[in-house]
């Protein structure tokens, strides 16, 4: 529900599960989440693609690790909005 509800907020193309756990379950969380997607109704929506990231056990730390050089150097909205 997490994922259509950002979507419907958010333009998303993927959404990217990782983390520090074994392989093998991420693979059926990923499944079963996919089998949870089918069931949501999408219209007026586009479904992101799932996919299972490859960073592992450091995907938090690099996530939030980014966000700081994303405040400074991401372009700002007000240049692409018009008067």
């Amino acid at each position: 529900m997490t994922i259509a509800t950002s979507t419907a907020l958010l333009d998303l193309e993927a959404v990217v599960m990782d983390g520090e756990i074994d392989r093998q379950l991420m693979r059926e969380m990923i499944r079963r989440t996919q089998a949870a997607l089918d069931r949501i109704e999408w219209e007026g929506m586009v479904r992101p693609q799932l996919i299972e990231g490859t960073i592992g056990p450091d995907a938090r730390a690099m996530g939030g690790a980014i966000l700081p050089l994303y405040a400074h150097f991401a372009p700002t909205h007000e240049l692409f909005l018009k008067d």
